[in-house]
């Protein structure tokens, strides 16, 4: 068993150690585009800014770094949602502008970044400082959800599996213990969740504000859910007569977490969120009732063997709800499968799948080999039975540690819609020719909907072009859509089209009409196989 243990805790160090290495770049809602586009010139007239993520978002902290190396504070000014708005104040000044932008999202896990752009001509940009998270902040936010997910399970734990036996005195006394070290820690999470949200380190925990921004995440509501569920436990736990008040524990604990967190923020929610909820009611019974039954298995009475056999009466639809709802929500937070599956994420959760291995295999020996033999009064079997359940604790506390390294880390299903928005929003490229001129088309972005079409123009030697003018004429037959015919305009040495709006994907003709001279016309024509989005 040692042995065991000890390549666990290596398993469980290797993992936090990857963490750490990469901590800084993990966030769960993901930034899918910008407009304007990283980079981008834009004219003084430009009047909003909008970041688009995977999933809606609330800003946090939102500042203007302007090219004198002012900053403006613009978070009243912004609207959140799956587009985070921010309006422009007028009178900006031409040169290089950096957003810098921190939001929060639905499972509470906070982003940040920064969107540069300039202002009628690129340059005299100040430098904008990233914003990054406290690295004492995140493992200090670690190691609080560690330790109320020990509280919430054998705390509350303990007053669920009352339900079902009789507790020792020991493991009640225990589990009020684990219950009010949870009452004290939950608000101290709390605090970190809004340094951690707004990228502060821990000595900002005296203000005011870090609290309150942990309140307004969805983790607010999970800390106040579990404060109730714990003082309520704490009661039963003091008066057995209010036993019957241990069903309103089990819900509420069980619906916290699925309040927030990764795992219920991913649709559809009606459906994770239930999953959620039904693998914490599985968990809460089966890890409740490890202390008492340790306890109760090393001594021999009538209320022991009670508590032994109602456990094992009970734990298979404990381990039914566990596994069902655990592959439930691993086939939605994963994808399909990809290289994403070896992100920090896919690491953690095949540690979990092995310490939970090992934890099926020893709960399904003991119900085999053992609990029969304990109940029959064997001292040899009762003692093997305990030094299991030891394990099992061990092995609980390692799970625990892993599930609160989740925080840090994207699932691949947000992983996957990036690189989707991505692939759809990379440029698309054609070639069109005759034997005079040619043209290098290029549509950003390369799917339907409002796009920005540049031409470059050369002869047939590769020298540029400068025609009178330029007229393009977009048209599908296929797709029973008239010509769209537009004269472009000349931008940087590229023939610009903006705006221009594809409504249908499929595959449209592209016919570019340049007049060379008052008596002299090229038409060049391609088709441009159009996605959607």
């Amino acid at each position: 068993m040692p042995s065991m243990t000890k390549r666990l805790c290596e398993l469980l160090l290797a993992v936090l150690l990857s963490l750490a290495a990469t901590h800084a770049a993990f966030a769960h809602a993901q930034l899918l585009s910008t407009s304007p586009q990283e980079n981008a010139v834009v004219t003084s007239s430009q009047t909003q800014l909008e970041l688009v993520f995977n999933e809606p978002v609330s800003a946090l902290a939102i500042s203007l770094i302007k090219p004198d190396g002012g900053a403006l504070d613009l978070l009243d000014q912004t609207s959140s949602g799956q587009t985070m708005t921010v309006l422009l104040p007028t009178g900006l000044a031409d040169g290089t502008h950096v957003l810098s932008w921190r939001a929060v999202s639905v499972d509470s896990h906070p982003v940040a970044g920064s969107l540069v752009f300039s202002i009628g001509a690129a340059g005299g940009a100040a430098i904008a400082e990233l914003p990054t998270s406290s690295l004492a902040t995140e493992l200090a936010l670690w190691a609080a959800k560690g330790l109320l997910f020990v509280a919430l399970l054998f705390g509350a734990g303990g007053a669920i599996f009352a339900l079902a036996a009789p507790l020792p005195r020991q493991g009640r006394q225990l589990a009020m213990i684990l219950s009010g070290l949870g009452l004290v820690v939950a608000p101290l999470s709390l605090g970190l969740q809004g340094l951690d949200a707004l990228g502060l380190a821990p000595d900002a925990l005296a203000r005011t504000r870090p609290w309150l921004a942990g309140y307004l995440t969805s983790y607010g509501g999970t800390v106040i859910a579990i404060l109730v569920a714990l003082a309520l436990g704490w009661m039963t736990l003091l008066l057995p007569a209010l036993r019957a008040a241990g069903w309103l524990v089990w819900a509420l604990a069980a619906m916290a977490l699925a309040l927030s967190g990764h795992a219920g923020a991913a649709e559809p929610q009606w459906l994770t969120r239930s999953a959620v909820t039904l693998h914490l009611a599985g968990i809460l019974f089966w890890v409740g009732a490890l202390l008492p039954l340790w306890f109760w298995l090393g001594q021999h009475d009538d209320n022991a063997d009670r508590a032994l056999a109602q456990f094992s009466r009970f734990i298979p639809f404990a381990v039914a709800s566990i596994i069902v709802s655990g592959v439930t929500l691993a086939v939605i937070q994963l994808g399909a499968p990809g290289p994403a599956w070896l992100t920090p994420y896919g690491l953690i959760l095949a540690a979990k799948l092995a310490l939970l291995a090992v934890l099926f295999t020893l709960a399904l020996i003991n119900r085999i080999r053992l609990t029969a033999p304990a109940l029959a009064g064997q001292v040899a079997a009762r003692q093997r039975l305990r030094q299991s359940i030891a394990v099992e604790i061990g092995i609980v506390l390692l799970i625990l540690a892993l599930v609160a390294g989740w925080r840090f880390t994207p699932p691949p299903r947000a992983l996957a819609q990036v690189v989707q928005a991505a692939v759809s929003s990379a440029p698309l490229y054609a070639h069109a020719m005759d034997n005079v001129a040619m043209a290098d088309i290029t549509i950003v972005p390369g799917h339907v909907g409002p796009v920005v079409m540049d031409l470059f123009l050369t002869d047939m030697a590769g020298a540029a072009l400068e025609p009178l003018g330029v007229t393009v004429t977009l048209s599908s037959r296929s797709l029973g859509i008239e010509p769209i015919v537009t004269d472009a305009r000349l931008v940087d040495g590229a023939w610009r089209i903006d705006p221009l709006t594809i409504p249908v994907a499929g595959t449209w003709l592209v016919d570019i009409d340049l007049r060379l001279s008052r008596f002299s016309l090229s038409r060049l024509q391609t088709e441009i196989d159009i996605p959607s989005p």
